[in-house]
């Protein structure tokens, strides 16, 4: 009953397992690299991952350099933003996003910030998802998505604070227009696409990933609506 009830409550229609899963790994694993010394050095990103160190473009995403502050945010971003794209998606879909995601943004960290490690490039894959979704008006989108896009987009745009301050005035403006019934999931997936293709035209990492994660999540809609298609044929 009382699962029954979260879900009702955050418009969820089923259990995020997989974003529960995924968390309560990276939650561990981040837990330990406080208290081992030299393992975020030994998994972060760094140029030896492209001269023999082959895991850390995997292991990256499983550690964090934002010290404590970063690591916080990031397990909460991923907690809510993989529900909701556990609504939309199939666990081996939603997996295929994160971990597609956050490699191409582990890749182009090699040529624009070789040395780092955390998993928000992964998020920006289950956003990306949560975009193309939203776009092609899938009714499984939940209620308060819009508002969690523009808060992450915002997050994203947090090195410049001009433009974190209007991501947040956006998400509470997407809140309300959603309370008043207005149509702005579409108009904020736009937003939250050209964030993420603005980033990567400034070189940032979550912009690659971002970008990678509509990509994704646009090609699985297209093989599932292909395969839906031959079968009602």
């Amino acid at each position: 009953m009382n699962e029954m009830k979260v879900q009702q409550r955050f418009g969820l229609e089923r259990l995020p397992v997989v974003t529960v899963a995924v968390f309560a790994v990276t939650a561990v694993m981040n837990g330990l690299q406080f208290a081992v010394h030299g393992l975020l050095e030994h998994l972060q990103r760094t140029p030896a991952g492209l001269e023999g160190d082959w895991w850390r473009s995997f292991t990256s995403l499983f550690v964090q350099d934002g010290g404590v502050f970063g690591t916080v945010s990031n397990l909460a971003f991923l907690l809510v933003i993989g529900a909701l794209a556990d609504q939309v998606l199939r666990p081996g879909r939603w997996l295929v996003c994160y971990f597609g995601a956050g490699l191409a943004g582990e890749l182009a960290g090699y040529a624009w910030q070789p040395h780092g490690g955390g998993n928000s490039v992964a998020i920006c894959g289950l956003a990306g998802a949560l975009i193309v979704a939203t776009l092609q008006g899938d009714a499984r989108v939940p209620t308060f998505a819009p508002t969690v896009l523009m808060y992450w987009s915002a997050a994203l745009l947090g090195s410049w604070w001009p433009l974190l301050v209007v991501g947040v005035v956006l998400g509470l403006l997407a809140t309300l227009g959603i309370k008043r019934g207005l149509p702005v999931r579409r108009p904020v997936a736009v937003i939250a696409a050209l964030v993420g293709a603005g980033l990567a035209l400034a070189q940032d990492i979550h912009g690659a990933a971002m970008v990678a994660g509509i990509v994704i999540a646009a090609l699985l809609a297209l093989v599932v609506r292909e395969r839906t298609a031959i079968v009602q044929a």
